[in-house]
């Protein structure tokens, strides 16, 4: 059963539906055969008491027939033979006229032929002359086995659609065999064999044939749907392949199926244009707060210059007349214009980060590394204050591709703010892992944490919360992490005090599209 693809429910399936069509046909036979037989016994019964009474009604006639010397004639007239067939079939026709159906006659060994034959009850136009002649060899050949044995004899008899029991009785006169009496009854109409047994067969042939349909319909169907399911995983794998026309149910389901595969990558291909939509509006979205921002603070230290050289230029005018001239400029004010200029230097360098904050080329780097690169940094800006920075290895860190001076740059930031969170001192906790096809980094403090209602804008460029700050750290820290397909969240740690920052950065990273 395996072999056609069925399953172990349906081969069982299959197996008790043959049983079952087996035991049907078996009992429809024995039912058949029964009936059969009791068709046969009460009509082979009705034959014999036919013969018998046939026998009995021509014993005077046949003893007439002897006393005249009739059977022992060396020659008979066809006058003699054609009276002695009247009165011999008036016999018969009058014993049998009761039994429709019933037939039956004599054989006289004198005249070597059958006579006296009668059937009333056939329709018309009634057979004169004898029976059929393709039943003549048979009854004659009974019936003189009937004369040669002495005895009676019935036996059963078909060819082609006939089908008879046949009774023969030897007829004796002065003590010799001088003929026999013969009876029959068809019963082929009467017998359920012949069809029912026909039917039976071409009914067991044609539930077979369907069964056998069925198996071949079954075999297809499941070959389809094993076709299928094969299409859908390869379909699973390369979203660029389609299922193959076919025709019929299963031609509509492939049809179906790639119109919403279709209709799936369209819909791919639209989210996708939306998503790079979006991003180009928060990009420029963001280049607005940029613009705003470095307006903003470029302003000061130009208003700072600028009036510095206009005081220059007023204290220039004045020397001009003054005999006892001093310098104009001074080294305080000369410091100040430094200052502000180192200011906007550092205000431009930034926003160059910002605009790219990650380098086209990267590198296989350690961020175990990196990390420990970042803490004696920390150290080295924290000597003298209560502060410790511990790094945890939960396990050991796969390298990874990425730009090793932009992250080393994340880092020191996210653990320089850490710090500033801790004026008092504190414990700066560094854990890193690998789980899930990533990297992930947890910097968790023990400051005062992150106000719930400032968490949404802290990557917003020029926003903070530093007297003195501008920003931008956390801002290109963001661009810097979301370059390397990477995410930053600020939470809370498991402690349940502080502030908690995570960063995921994916083991397997595919190109970005623009």
């Amino acid at each position: 059963m395996r072999t056609l693809g069925l399953t172990p429910r349906s081969a069982a399936f299959t197996v008790a539906f043959l049983a079952v069509l087996t035991l049907a046909v078996l009992a429809a036979r024995a039912f058949i055969d029964r009936w059969t037989d009791d068709i046969v016994r009460e009509n082979t019964r009705r034959t014999e008491e036919s013969v018998r009474r046939i026998a009995a009604a021509a014993a005077p006639l046949l003893d007439s027939l002897g006393d005249a010397g009739f059977f022992f004639k060396s020659e008979l007239t066809r006058h003699e033979l054609r009276t002695v067939n009247e009165r011999l079939a008036s016999v018969t026709a009058a014993q049998v006229v009761g039994i429709p159906g019933m037939e039956g006659g004599f054989y006289l060994l004198a005249a070597d032929e059958m006579t006296g034959y009668s059937w009333p009850t056939s329709p018309a136009p009634k057979p004169a002359y004898g029976p059929a002649p393709r039943s003549y060899p048979i009854i004659k050949e009974q019936v003189l086995a009937s004369i040669a044995r002495d005895t009676a004899l019935t036996e059963f008899h078909s060819f082609d659609f006939a089908i008879f029991p046949l009774a023969t009785m030897p007829l004796r006169d002065g003590g010799r065999n001088v003929g026999g009496v013969w009876a029959r009854i068809h019963v082929e109409k009467e017998l359920p064999r012949n069809q029912l047994a026909r039917v039976l067969n071409i009914a067991a042939i044609v539930a077979f044939g369907a069964f056998g349909a069925v198996l071949i319909l079954f075999w297809i169907r499941r070959y389809q749907v094993n076709a299928i399911r094969h299409g859908l995983e390869t379909l699973r794998n390369d979203p660029t392949y389609r299922l193959p026309e076919r025709a019929g149910v299963y031609g509509v389901i492939n049809s179906s199926i790639n119109r919403m595969v279709d209709a799936l990558m369209e819909e791919q291909r639209r989210r996708e244009q939306l998503e790079r939509d979006l991003h180009q509006q928060d990009k420029m979205a963001t280049l607005g707060k940029l613009i705003a921002g470095v307006a903003h603070e470029v302003k000061t230290p130009l208003a700072v210059i600028k009036t510095r050289v206009q005081m220059w230029q007023r204290d220039l005018r004045q020397s001009a007349d003054d005999a006892d001239r001093q310098r104009p400029v001074q080294p305080d004010s000369l410091q100040l214009v430094v200052d502000e200029i180192n200011r906007l230097s550092r205000l431009v360098k930034r926003l160059l980060l910002f605009s790219k904050p990650a380098a086209a080329k990267m590198q296989v780097s350690s961020i175990a590394v990196l990390l420990e690169r970042v803490r004696m940094l920390v150290l080295d800006e924290t000597q003298g204050r209560p502060v410790t920075v511990d790094i945890v290895m939960a396990g050991p860190l796969p390298d990874i591709a990425v730009d090793a001076p932009s992250l080393e740059q994340v880092f020191l930031n996210l653990c320089m703010n850490a710090v500033e969170a801790m004026p008092d001192g504190g414990r700066l906790r560094i854990t890193a892992g690998a789980a899930e096809g990533a990297i992930i980094i947890h910097f968790d403090d023990d400051g005062k944490g992150i106000d719930t209602g400032i968490r949404e804008r802290i990557f917003d460029p020029f926003f903070t919360t530093k007297e003195h700050g501008v920003g931008l750290g956390l801002s290109i820290a963001y661009e810097i992490v979301r370059s390397h397909q990477g995410s930053i969240v600020f939470g809370t740690p498991p402690e349940g005090s502080g502030t908690r920052c995570t960063i995921t950065l994916p083991l397997g990273r595919k190109e970005r599209t623009a």
